[in-house]
């Protein structure tokens, strides 16, 4: 692992001076100290174990960072390196060509369904699987216009739900965003669309079926001095199939007896709401299809509070909340308790 970080760094190092760049390295290490309550329900439908329990969360986590941004002969670009004790991962590599109010990104960014929520428990979860719309950071060719309106052609996803093969992709996977930000108001909104075909020369179900799969995002927030409020509305259809990462299954559903497609359809949102003494927010997340009995559903709650140490280095204790809720059964799936502070150094 330590040769593998030293590598890094160095080739990191080594091209900037190689290259003669301007360039400007940054770091975040994060600890996370957290006390997990679970409940029977949550360890019987997890484990098989009927019992409730508490456990230390102790480790660094998986979003502490190393980057460097990079200027040269007109363009722009970004490195950036998940570093833990056991390994390093990729998070944004990218060059960025701009011209006027027009830019042009080439590498792996961010999509334009962003992380919301503040809620820093699981690594900064901020309600991802539980209510937020997010598919992380994906290889695009990225076009922005006035920072306001992007346009992306993302590496389309493929999720074989049959495991029979022969998916395929021919377009894709396309996300449009819109951002406004004023003084007190601020305003985004994301599209996405993914296609996919099963090729029935390829699959032994001899399946020639055409997979769609959407997502949009209605996000707003509002100043009103004293209180800060963000909220949050999504709804999509076969979500899984496009990447949105949920708690609750959300891929489109295989009717192997009938060899036929059912779309499954997930709802989800979330209000976050901030003050001088403390941050609290909500999510809930529910998936259905027609091929269900019930409902899948989940949440999640929390409530914190910043504390600044010295310059760049905070912690922010926080409690809340994780009810898996039911899943497409009716059966109880349980819910997890947690309280404890993520820590943060920035350099």
């Amino acid at each position: 692992m330590k040769k593998a970080v030293l590598c890094c760094v160095v080739i990191m190092l080594g091209a900037v001076a190689f290259l003669s760049a301007g360039a400007t390295f940054y770091g975040s290490a994060r600890l996370g100290f957290w006390y997990d309550y679970t409940d029977k329900n949550w360890n019987n439908y997890n484990s098989g174990v009927n019992e409730s329990n508490l456990a230390l969360n102790y480790a660094m986590q998986t979003n502490s960072r190393f980057g460097a941004k990079i200027a040269m002969n007109g363009i722009s670009g970004r490195i950036e390196l998940a570093i833990t004790p056991s390994k390093v991962g990729l998070r944004l590599l990218y060059g960025k060509i701009t011209k006027g109010d027009k830019s042009i990104i080439i590498g792996q960014d961010y999509s334009a369904f962003k992380p919301y929520g503040d809620q820093v428990y699981g690594d900064d979860l901020n309600f991802i699987n539980y209510g937020l719309f997010y598919d992380g950071r994906q290889p695009m060719v990225k076009l922005t216009y006035k920072n306001r309106f992007c346009a992306m052609f993302i590496v389309p996803k493929q999720v074989d739900v049959t495991a029979l093969g022969g998916l395929q992709s021919m377009l894709p996977k396309i996300n449009l965003g819109y951002e406004y930000s004023g003084n007190k108001f601020y305003f985004a909104t994301s599209a996405g669309v993914n296609v996919n075909k099963y090729n029935k020369n390829f699959n032994t179900d001899g399946l020639d079926d055409m997979l769609l799969s959407y997502a949009v995002t209605l996000t707003g927030k509002y100043d009103l001095g004293m209180l800060n409020i963000l909220a949050q509305y999504s709804y999509g259809v076969n979500v899984g199939n496009y990447g949105i990462c949920t708690i609750t299954p959300s891929s489109v559903v295989y009717n192997s007896t009938d060899k036929t497609f059912e779309n499954t359809k997930t709802f989800s949102g979330l209000l976050v709401l901030k003050c001088k003494l403390f941050t609290a927010g909500a999510s809930y997340i529910e998936t259905c299809n027609s091929l269900w009995s019930d409902k899948d559903t989940a949440m999640s709650a929390f409530i914190q509070k910043k504390v600044n140490i010295c310059k760049n280095v905070f912690l922010v204790p926080e409690v809340g909340m994780i009810d898996n809720m039911k899943d497409m059964t009716g059966s109880q799936e349980g819910k997890k308790i947690y309280g404890g502070m993520k820590i943060q150094a920035d350099f």
